[in-house]
């Protein structure tokens, strides 16, 4: 059965000398939920030190977004690794700024 709210998001993974990009593209809310977590997860299963949320064509994301985006940032963590995020000025940087979040996630330039 296909999935009627799977291209609202798409997810890219990039390698880069220092890192790898895990890319979003569309809208991250409930009806798509854990597709961000599930690339982050593997590659901090296979000891990636650092992954980038880039962030920056996504269009949308709701508070179920944001706490997906929390416990990525969390599990990193816990596993060692570092976590950033690359923003666009827009919809998705003021919805970290308005539930508070957004200095909890280190921001880098993609």
């Amino acid at each position: 059965m296909s999935d009627p709210y799977g291209s609202l998001l798409t997810v890219e993974v990039r390698e880069a000398p220092d890192c790898t990009y895990v890319c979003p593209a569309g809208e991250l809310d409930l009806s798509v939920s854990g597709r961000v977590e599930r690339e982050v997860d593997q590659l901090l299963d296979a000891g990636c030190p650092v992954v980038v949320l880039d962030l920056r064509e996504l269009a949308f994301v709701d508070s179920s977004g944001v706490r997906e985006l929390l416990r990525c940032r969390d599990r990193a963590g816990s596993r060692g690794s570092e976590l950033a995020l690359a923003l666009a000025p827009g919809a998705v940087s003021r919805a970290l700024e308005v539930c508070g979040v957004r200095d909890l996630f280190e921001i880098r330039a993609a």
